[in-house]
């Protein structure tokens, strides 16, 4: 789907949209190849799988040039994106998941916004995500799960463990297989019998944008097969959190500039 009318339709139907591979191999394909040295490096911004040496994320991509600046912020991505927000934008935040071959832990149903705003101080979830995939997805690898029609929901949130990253000491809450700000089961059983639940699977280069609302989740990997997820958030410049807000991300997290992308044309 990349008719702008349909895309957004869908968009604000559901709370997302699947797009087939739109962007160039030569634009996301360099990604596979500077994984490994993206994983390999220590630092704030990477997390493990409970077992302390399985690599469940990596933040701050937005710091990083060549292909990652370059599906982020000059590709038919952009574009997508754009045509969702509606106005100015920039790169929020750019992680990716390694879903590790047999190793890789669930993500329990949650609501990004609901990070974005605690930890953050995002005022509004003008923030769409665009999920792509740099490997192939299939039901037993541990697709994205989301619910339609949520993000125009409020269910109740959990509080986060330990509070803030300063308080805990670090920041290992809001990546942790019992996730920080999960959605309670009992109404998240009770959104996926009422409005069911799509497993986004699909070829290398596929894209799934998500609303910064919608309820997700994502099962372990029980393949031999990694899945890998590139995840890319874009927020509009109205929308750029406060400076100054208590226990905000430093920029090995999300990105404090909000100047502004240049157009890139659908």
């Amino acid at each position: 789907m990349t008719d702008p009318t349909q895309l957004l339709a869908g968009y604000r139907r559901d709370g997302f949209v699947v797009v087939p591979p739109v962007t160039p191999h030569e634009i996301w394909g360099p990604l596979t190849g500077e994984l490994p040295s993206v994983l390999a490096e220590a630092g704030p911004q990477r997390f493990f799988e409970e077992d302390g040496t399985t690599v469940r994320a990596v933040y701050g991509l937005h710091r990083k040039d060549g292909p990652w600046r370059a599906l982020a912020e000059a590709s038919p991505l952009t574009a997508l994106a754009r045509q969702l927000i509606g106005e100015d934008m920039y790169v929020y935040q750019w992680k990716v998941n390694p879903k590790a071959a047999r190793l890789g832990d669930r993500w329990q149903w949650h609501r990004d916004f609901d990070f974005w705003r605690a930890a953050d101080g995002m005022r509004r979830p003008a923030a769409p995500t665009a999920a792509v995939f740099l490997d192939e997805v299939t039901e037993e690898n541990g697709p994205l799960r989301l619910i339609p029609g949520t993000h125009t929901d409020r269910p109740a949130t959990a509080e986060p463990p330990g509070g803030t990253g300063d308080e805990a000491g670090d920041w290992a809450w809001i990546t942790s297989s019992r996730l920080a700000y999960a959605l309670p089961e009992t109404s998240t059983e009770e959104l996926a019998r009422t409005r069911g639940v799509y497993e986004a699977t699909g070829p290398a280069g596929t894209v799934v944008l998500f609303h910064g609302n919608l309820v997700h989740s994502s099962a372990p990997n029980r393949s031999p097969h990694t899945r890998t997820l590139a995840l890319i958030s874009y927020n509009a410049v109205s929308n750029a959190p406060p400076a100054g807000h208590p226990g905000a991300r430093p920029d090995c997290f999300v990105n404090h500039d909000a100047k502004p992308l240049p157009a890139i044309a659908a």
